[in-house]
């Protein structure tokens, strides 16, 4: 991201909105949308990277999210939940919200706090839920080959709030075994988050 343009368009904004950009109080405002966008926005700069805990252990760059895996002898259902907040792509306003992520592994276990990164780093994008859903089933399960995904998102959006309507929205998408039809992982699954 060019900061300087960031900063001037910011301004900008600042000034079509009737504000005086040079009041104490907004004049540093410019600076501190820079430096918030930088970090919220993240999943535009960086990229997710498996790697086992060797490679984890040599130097990772600054652009890459290390996700550690392990060698599984586990074909259980793992559960991981997670806060999240992202943006709307169609108004550029917050929802936030928790993910629910539940995975059968295959060979490969994930670090369960790696979940995190995954859904934090899709949710650093400008967004909309069903797609971050998908996303971030889609990402496990083509870089981890569980035998099963489930991911089930609740949000706040408060694009819909600030129009005077209820802004919670849920989401939820299966890959593998749980697109299977099998109402067992399913049904364990809800019945673990409690959403049934």
């Amino acid at each position: 991201m060019n900061n300087k343009r960031f900063k001037e368009a910011v301004r900008t904004i600042l000034k079509e909105i009737g504000e005086d950009v040079d009041r104490e109080g907004i004049k540093s405002t410019p600076d501190r949308v820079c430096r918030m966008y930088n970090n919220l926005f993240y999943g535009y700069h960086k990229k997710l990277v498996v790697m086992d805990e060797k490679e984890r252990n040599g130097s990772v760059k600054d652009n890459v999210i290390p996700i550690t895996i392990f060698k599984s002898n586990n074909n259980d259902l793992l559960i991981r939940n997670t806060t999240f907040t992202s943006f709307c792509e169609h108004h550029m306003v917050p929802f936030s919200g928790k993910a629910w992520v539940g995975i059968i592994p295959g060979e490969k276990l994930l670090g369960m706090n790696k979940i995190d990164k995954i859904v934090k780093y899709f949710a650093g994008q400008l967004q909309i839920q069903e797609k971050m859903t998908s996303q971030i089933a889609d990402w496990i399960f083509e870089n981890i080959s569980p035998l099963g995904v489930i991911v089930v998102v609740k949000a706040d959006h408060y694009c819909a709030r600030l129009q005077g309507d209820n802004g919670e929205f849920v989401t939820s998408t299966v890959r593998g075994c749980f697109a299977d039809n099998d109402r067992h992982c399913k049904e364990e699954f809800f019945e673990l988050i409690k959403l049934q």
